[in-house]
């Protein structure tokens, strides 16, 4: 899914590997109308992998910055976590938060959003950015893993350490502030998705990989 461990691969399992980022449907592009309140988004499960503690730090650290706001989680707690999710509610009293809980889908929340921000550090090629750069959303990102390779930083969204409340706070503020960058980066983010995370363009990786011609393939199933 991501070229950081495509060494680890061919090491361990020995046989040839490619690099293949998901794709996704691309939505229809929205217009945005500002509101009252700058909405920032995240969609993560309540777990602890998500570093979503770190994202409540930076928005408390930089609230005395930012504009009128309002952040919204949608997402529900694993399995397991629910003392985790527990402990993020007690940590965002008094902070303006929604919590959206588990939803069907995510199109219609990225419409209500004006920034996206997500703060784990995926091993992968995380759907959740994806999903948000294909809806002209500007993203905050973790620097590592599969983000990384999807975000060209200050080009298609803004990049920032993993576990540090100072830079992401800074980058919260950054983007809330500056209408004009939101805008740039957004449409940046849509332009790379039609280049390089479309279901034809996985498809065409795949068939590649085995050998398979588009031309091959029935335009039916048989």
């Amino acid at each position: 899914k991501y070229s950081g461990e495509a060494e680890q691969a061919r090491t361990t399992l020995g046989c040839p590997v490619a690099v293949i980022p998901n794709g996704l449907p691309l939505p229809l592009p929205v217009a945005r109308q500002p509101g009252n309140r700058l909405m920032i988004g995240t969609a993560a499960r309540l777990s602890p992998d998500k570093r979503l503690e770190d994202l409540l730090g930076a928005v408390r650290l930089a609230l005395p910055d930012l504009p009128p706001f309002e952040l919204q989680i949608a997402g529900g707690p694993d399995g397991g976590h629910e003392a985790y999710a527990k402990g993020l509610r007690r940590q965002a009293r008094g902070l303006p938060v929604r919590w959206l809980g588990e939803l069907p889908g995510t199109s219609q929340f990225l419409e209500t959003c004006d920034l996206f921000v997500a703060i784990s550090e995926p091993a992968g090629c995380p759907n959740a950015t994806l999903e948000a750069m294909a809806a002209g959303l500007p993203v905050i990102a973790t620097d590592h893993g599969g983000a990384r390779e999807q975000i060209a930083h200050d080009l298609t969204g803004i990049l920032v350490p993993a576990r540090q409340a100072a830079p992401l706070a800074e980058a919260l503020v950054r983007a809330a502030r500056d209408p004009e960058l939101r805008a740039r980066l957004g449409r940046a983010a849509r332009a790379e998705s039609e280049r390089r995370f479309t279901v034809s363009r996985m498809a065409d990786d795949y068939l590649a990989f085995v050998g398979i011609s588009r031309k091959s393939v029935p335009a039916e199933p048989v």
